[in-house]
C-alpha cells in the first residue's frame, strides 16, 4: 500500500510517497512554507512527486511544527481560560505561579466560584446565570476558550462539562475542558493544556483547511491523518477538536523518521528546521517518552508525548547585534534572501541603508512583512490597522514604515501584531549565511550582502568574517544544547539542583575545550558520547558532523534526512492510551470502599477486586472507542496494566489509588476513517 506523507514546518514543506509494505520512499519533494497562504507550499511540494505514485496512494498523513513554533514564539488565537472553584486566597498564589506554566498574566484567566460534590461537605453549584452575563465582556474577543475546575476526579469533571455547554451555547465557539485531556490534580498544569488547546484551534484548522483545499484542487480522495505528540496518528476531525495533541507533531515525526533512517537500537535524533531544533532519544529501538506532561518553551502541560527537547535554533534564527557583539536571537525571521526573491526592490533599499555607513542600536536592516489581513476582525487598534495598511503593498524597513505613519521608529506598535503572526520581520539568518557561502545556492546572495554591510558597521567582525562567525554561533549553540540534554538524561536526579546559569557556563567551557578555543593546563573536560547522532532537516548536514566529532561520536545523515519528518508521518501508526482510577474512599481513618467513575457516575465497591475489574473493563472499552476515533482499523491490540499507589513499600502501607491504563495499537484505517 502507498501513502503520502506531508510535513509543514516553519520554513519548508516536505512531501514523500512511501511504500508501507517495502518500507521505502518512492519519491520526495521540498518547497518553501508560505505562512501567508499554506496551500501554496503544500501544493508545490506535492507537485514535485511522481503523479502516478500520488494517484495510487490510499492515505495522506500529516505532521507540522505550527503548534510547536506557536508555543515557543508565544503566538496563537485569542483565548481565555475559565477556572472554576479557585477561592480569592488561592488566586493570589496563582498570580505568582501562573508565569511558570506559560500564562502571560492573570488577564488570560476568568474565575467562577464553585465546589464539586463528593469532596466538600457543602458543595456549591456555580452561578451559571452570572457566567452567561459576563461572557460578552470576558470572552467577547475570543476565538476559543478553555475550562478547568478544582478536584475533577470528585465529580468526573461535571462542572467543566456544564461550563462548556454554557460557553458553547452563548458564544458558538470551540471550548476545551481540561478533564477531556487529563484528570491530574494540578489545576495550573491542567489549565495550561486546555488554554493552549484553545489558542491552537484556529491555527490547526487553518492548516487542515489548506490541506483539504489542495486535495480538492488535485482531485485526491483519501483519508487524512495527522501526527500526535506521542508519535501516533489521529483523524483530521480529532485534530480539530484537540490541536494541542499536535504540540510536538513535527518533532515526533522526526523521531519516527529518524528511527527508520538510523536503523540502530540507540541513537540521538537531531532535527534542525527553520525555527527550532528538536532532539529526541531512541533506546532499545523505541523512542523515549516524556516522564511527565510535555514542557515546551515556557509552557508546562499534562499533554502526553515522546521525550523531545525543543530549543530555538534554526535556519531562520535572527542574526542580530548588541552590546556584546553579534549573536543568534531566539526570534524567527524570514531570511532576507527569501524575501528578496519575491520583492527584488528590497536589495536596493538595503544598499541605500548600508551606504550611509551608519551605526545604530536597532536592527534598521530588518523589514516588516504583512502575513495576513485583519480586515473585518475585531480587537485591533486604529494604529495597528494603519500599520497593516502601510505594509499591504510591500515590506518596509522601520524607518520607511515610521515615515508612512508620520511617527518615529521608537513608537511603532508592532508587538501584538508580531505576537499574533499578523506581521513578521525579515532579516539576516543562518540560511542567508549558507546562501552567501554557497552551501545553499537556491537564492541570490545580493540582499544578504547588502544587509551584512549594515551589520558590519555595528560589530567588531569585518564583512567577510560575518558568515564564518554565524556558523560558529550555530555550532556552539547546537553543541551546548545536545550536551545539556545528554547530561539531563544521564543525571536526571540532579536537574533541579544545578542552576541554569552555572550549567550554561559549564557547557560553554566544555565547548571551548573541545573546539580548542581555550588552552587550560590545569583541567580539561570535553563531553563525550557513544550514541550516534542522526541528523534530520535541510541545514543539518552543514553543522552536525563537526558537532558530533566534538562530542566524540559520529553523525548519521541519509539522503532522506531532509524529508525525514514527512517519512515519519506516513510510517507511523495508531497508539491510544486511556487511564482510569480506582480510588480508596476514607472517612477519617475508616475505609468506606473503592470508587470508579463510569462517565460522570461514581460507582462504589466494598471489595477492591470488584472495583479493579470494572476499571479494567471500562479502560479496555474506552481505549477501543478512542482508537476508533483516532482512525484505527477497529481491531487494535489492547493491553491493560495496573499501578498501585501507596504510602510506601511496607506491608502496612496505606493504599491511595490504582491507575488502570489501557494501551491500544493499530494501523490507521483507510476504510473507516473520515474522507474529505
Amino acid at each position: 500500500m502507498l501513502g503520502i506523507g506531508i510535513d509543514t514546518g516553519g520554513t519548508y514543506t516536505d512531501a514523500v510517497v512511501y511504500n508501507m509494505e517495502t518500507k521505502e520512499i518512492l519519491c520526495s519533494g521540498k518547497a518553501l512554507t508560505t505562512k501567508s497562504r499554506l496551500e501554496t507550499g503544500i501544493m508545490e511540494a506535492l507537485d514535485m512527486l511522481d503523479p502516478e505514485a500520488v494517484k495510487k496512494a490510499e492515505l495522506l498523513a500529516l505532521s507540522t511544527t505550527l503548534a510547536t513554533n506557536a508555543c515557543l514564539e508565544d503566538k496563537g488565537g485569542r483565548a481565555k481560560l475559565l477556572m472554576i472553584g479557585v477561592n480569592t486566597q488561592d488566586r493570589e498564589t496563582l498570580e505568582k505561579a501562573c508565569h511558570s506554566y506559560g500564562f502571560r498574566d492573570m488577564s488570560q484567566l476568568v474565575f467562577l466560584d464553585g465546589k464539586p460534590e463528593h469532596i466538600f461537605e457543602n458543595p456549591q453549584e456555580p452561578d451559571w446565570e452570572a457566567l452567561k452575563q459576563c461572557i460578552p465582556e470576558k470572552f467577547g474577543d475570543c476565538a476559543a476558550a478553555g475550562v478547568v475546575q478544582i478536584y475533577p476526579r470528585a465529580d468526573g469533571g461535571r462542572l467543566e462539562k456544564r461550563a462548556k455547554e454554557v460557553l458553547t451555547q452563548e458564544m458558538n465557539i470551540q471550548v476545551t475542558t481540561a478533564y477531556e485531556m487529563s484528570d491530574e490534580v494540578g489545576i495550573l498544569k491542567r489549565g495550561a493544556g486546555a488554554f493552549l488547546n484553545a489558542r491552537l484551534i484556529p491555527l490547526i484548522s487553518e492548516f487542515l483547511e489548506a490541506v483539504l483545499h489542495v486535495m480538492e484542487e488535485r482531485g485526491l480522495h483519501m483519508p487524512v491523518a495527522i501526527m500526535r505528540s506521542d508519535g501516533s496518528l489521529m483523524t483530521e476531525g480529532m485534530a480539530r477538536e484537540c490541536p494541542v495533541e499536535t504540540l510536538l507533531s513535527g518533532p515526533a515525526a522526526s523521531v519516527v523518521g529518524g528511527s527508520v533512517i538510523a536503523n540502530a537500537p540507540d541513537a540521538l535524533i537531531v532535527d534542525m528546521g527553520g525555527t527550532t531544533t528538536d532532539v529526541a532519544l531512541v533506546r532499545g529501538g523505541h523512542p523515549v517518552t516524556a516522564r511527565r506532561g510535555i514542557s515546551i518553551g515556557k509552557w508546562r502541560t499534562t499533554v502526553g508525548g515522546l521525550y523531545v527537547d525543543t530549543f530555538l535554533l534554526g535556519g531562520d534564527s535572527a542574526i542580530r547585534f548588541g552590546s556584546h557583539g553579534m549573536y543568534l536571537d531566539l526570534r524567527r525571521v524570514i531570511p532576507i534572501s527569501v524575501l528578496a526573491r519575491r520583492y527584488p526592490q528590497i536589495t536596493g533599499r538595503l544598499r541605500e541603508l548600508a551606504g550611509r555607513h551608519r551605526q545604530h542600536t536597532r536592527m534598521l536592516n530588518e523589514f516588516y512583512v504583512l502575513q495576513k489581513s485583519i480586515s473585518g476582525l475585531k480587537g485591533y487598534t486604529e494604529e495597528e490597522r494603519k500599520i497593516c495598511a502601510a505594509l499591504k503593498e510591500e515590506p518596509l524597513l522601520a524607518e520607511d514604515l515610521a515615515r508612512k505613519l508620520d511617527t518615529d521608529i521608537y513608537r511603532l506598535a508592532t508587538e501584538r501584531l508580531e505576537e499574533e503572526g499578523v506581521v513578521m520581520r525579515s532579516g539576516l539568518t543562518p540560511t542567508d549565511m549558507m546562501v552567501v557561502k554557497g552551501d545553499f545556492p537556491i537564492y541570490a546572495p545580493d540582499a544578504a550582502w547588502a544587509s551584512m554591510e549594515f551589520l558590519a558597521e555595528n560589530i567588531p567582525e569585518s564583512l567577510e568574517e560575518i558568515p564564518d562567525k554565524a556558523y560558529h554561533l550555530v555550532e556552539k549553540k547546537l553543541y551546548c544544547n545536545i550536551a545539556r540534554i545528554l547530561l539531563k538524561q544521564q543525571y536526571p536526579q540532579d536537574e533541579k539542583t544545578i542552576d541554569e546559569a552555572s550549567l550554561n557556563r559549564f557547557l560553554e567551557w566544555s565547548y571551548e575545550n573541545a573546539a580548542g578555543e581555550k588552552e587550560n593546563d590545569w583541567i580539561s573536560l570535553p563531553i563525550r558520547s557513544r550514541l550516534p547522532i542522526v541528523g534530520v532537516g535541510a541545514p543539518i548536514h552543514i553543522f552536525l558532523p563537526r558537532v558530533a566529532a566534538l562530542l566524540g561520536t559520529k553523525a548519521v545523515i541519509s539522503k532522506d534526512s531532509a524529508v525525514a519528518n514527512a517519512l515519519g508521518a506516513i510510517a507511523s501508526q495508531i497508539l491510544t492510551r486511556v487511564q482510569l482510577h480506582v480510588k480508596a474512599e476514607y472517612e477519617g481513618s475508616l475505609l468506606k470502599g473503592y470508587s470508579v467513575y463510569e462517565g460522570q457516575k461514581r460507582r462504589m465497591f466494598e471489595e477492591y477486586g470488584d472495583a479493579e475489574d470494572l476499571a479494567r473493563k471500562l479502560a479496555w472499552k474506552l481505549a477501543l472507542e478512542k482508537s476508533r476515533r483516532q482512525g484505527a482499523s477497529g481491531n487494535p491490540r489492547i493491553t491493560v496494566s495496573v499501578r498501585k499507589i501507596t504510602s510506601g513499600n511496607g506491608r502496612n502501607d496505606i493504599f491511595f489509588e490504582s491507575i488502570v491504563e489501557a494501551v491500544a495499537v493499530d494501523r490507521f484505517s483507510i476504510c473507516g476513517a473520515e474522507k474529505p
